[in-house]
């Protein structure tokens, strides 16, 4: 029996030591041939000057182009003496990008093995973009560098001149798909899940998953969406930080919103992939279709947002402070005007002889077209440097539920009255109002706050005081909010001692920005609030 058993062993030796060397020499293979795709795509998005591409497809495919643009045909490339024959194609694009198989169309590539010699350029798959929302043919490559610089994975982009058919159609955009290849520069795990939405749709539907290995649960999103539906902030901020990579997607928002991606994630629930990595367990937004970035120089840091994430972010008070603060960095440091500018300058001074013998009036055009793209970088950053030089919000700190009030405003737009920080009496600092006519002027202080009941409260005494009537708003002196439906049941009328005044409130969101209001509706008279008096209190 022992023998036996000792046989066997010698049998499983001699087939571990025959298989073991033969898994090691595939590893290394499959190692070899990342590392010189990977090369060869460097080589490919740092060259600077165009691919010239004469792409052949059959009559057979033709026709079925003209009948089902998405589905894959066979096609032929040739680039110099190279030709690839194992090339299948489909067209692309949606509403606005798409064109014909007949006009100029957006194509997507893959080769039917991506290794080794048989890759394009060490592309397994790759787009031809062709450029017909973005004149400058720029955007991709300038933007998507920046979102790289910051953090974010990104497609890189070149150009190619394409003739198809015999047909030039002219100078096209380059970029790489997002793909194992494409993943493994950023992540040390690449089988993880990849969703995207053709259609437009945001995480909390059902999204078509575009890779990703074993059954299709989406187990990963769902999490993700379950964790955005949560309404206590403190909760939500720990949800989310369980199933996403924040830091990434702060940076993420930031430049969708910096480079007023009008039609991306943030704003639209739309052109965007997002990646579920193994290695953290997080999923990672990656941008898409960078061509119509830069458009509205006047898009405000604070969006009105439509994708459910970028949502919670602005209505956690934490991860909006933490998206302020990280804008803030990324446009100090990677949306540097000379930089950029330059960039594209030299971008264009290595494209353009290229294009120019290719086809003249191409070369001709390309360098003042690109300047479009500098005005709008210029226009932008003009807008932002107004925007970060106003204060922004930090949610309001509590303790012990209680929070002292700062940073008063004077508000007279009206006229009719004098407003002054006053120390009377002695050491008791005030803000005075004292109505010259007609008057509806007030003290103000902008806060954020989470959602919750609270009581602001303070104390103030008047002298003389002829009060206005407002309905909504209350008579004389006294305290409030603006905008709010409730008027205020106190008044400060006539001559009255120090008296404690509070106005209660509720915030229904889970956090909102609110103007507190010290104020005097008055034909005449003067009030003083005790500005150390001031303060929220927090109700249970």
């Amino acid at each position: 029996m022992k023998k036996k058993y000792n046989s066997w062993l010698l049998l499983a030796a001699i087939a571990t030591a025959l298989v073991l060397p033969s898994q090691a020499i595939a590893a290394k293979s499959t190692k070899d041939t990342l590392r010189k795709n990977r090369a060869a795509a460097d080589e490919l998005f740092n060259r600077g000057t165009p691919l010239i591409l004469r792409i052949e497809i059959p009559d057979s495919g033709m026709k079925s182009l003209r009948q089902d643009a998405r589905k894959y045909v066979p096609a032929t490339i040739h680039e110099g003496l190279d030709t690839y024959t194992n090339v299948q194609l489909h067209l692309k694009g949606s509403a606005g990008s798409y064109r014909g198989v007949d006009d100029k169309p957006g194509l997507t590539l893959k080769l039917d093995s991506g290794e080794g010699e048989n890759a394009f350029h060490g592309l397994g798959r790759f787009h031809l973009n062709n450029s017909v929302q973005d004149p400058t043919y720029l955007s991709e490559a300038i933007c998507g560098e920046i979102f790289r610089k910051a953090g974010v994975p990104a497609p890189r982009a070149a150009h190619a001149l394409v003739e198809l058919n015999g047909r030039r159609l002219g100078l096209y955009v380059l970029l790489e798909t997002i793909d194992r290849d494409f993943l493994s520069s950023y992540f040390k795990k690449t089988r993880g899940n990849v969703y995207g939405q053709p259609g437009g749709a945001d995480i909390t539907e059902p999204l078509q998953r575009m890779a990703g290995d074993g059954e299709i649960t989406r187990e990963d999103l769902k999490a993700l969406a379950a964790a955005v539906q949560e309404n206590n902030p403190d909760q939500l901020a720990a949800k989310l930080d369980a199933v996403l990579d924040v830091d990434r997607y702060l940076s993420f928002m930031a430049l969708e919103v910096m480079l007023c991606h009008w039609d991306g994630y943030t704003f639209a629930a739309h052109n965007y992939r997002v990646f579920h990595d193994e290695a953290s367990r997080k999923m990672v937004f990656i941008p898409h279709d960078l061509d119509q970035l830069l458009g509205d120089a006047s898009v405000p840091m604070i969006p009105g947002a439509n994708g459910s994430v970028s949502q919670a972010i602005l209505r956690t008070p934490k991860l909006r402070a933490r998206y302020v603060e990280r804008f803030g960095q990324i446009f100090t440091n990677q949306f540097v005007v000379s930089e950029l500018t330059n960039r594209i300058h030299k971008m264009v001074a290595k494209l353009a002889p290229a294009l120019k013998a290719y086809d003249r009036e191409i070369g001709n055009e390309f360098p003042d077209r690109s300047e479009s793209l500098k005005e709008r970088i210029v226009s932008r950053a003009q807008q932002l440097t107004q925007q970060l030089g106003a204060p922004t919000l930090a949610p309001l700190r509590f303790e012990d539920g209680v929070a002292r009030l700062v940073r008063w405003r004077r508000n007279n737009d009206g006229g009719g009255a004098e407003l002054e920080k006053l120390d009377e009496p002695p050491g008791k600092p005030s803000l005075w109002i004292k109505a010259t006519g007609p008057t509806a002027s007030s003290w103000r202080s902008k806060v954020l706050l989470e959602n919750g009941k609270y009581s602001f409260e303070g104390s103030a005494r008047c002298k003389g005081v002829v009060p206005q009537h407002d309905e909504l708003r209350g008579d004389g002196a006294g305290l409030r909010i603006s905008g709010n439906q409730q008027p205020r049941r106190h008044k400060l009328a006539g001559d009255s001692p120090w008296e404690k005044l509070a106005f209660e409130f509720e915030v229904d969101a889970l956090s909102a920005e609110v103007e507190l209001v010290c104020e005097l509706r008055a034909s005449q008279g003067e009030v003083w609030f005790d500005e150390d008096s001031l303060r929220l209190v927090r109700k249970k």
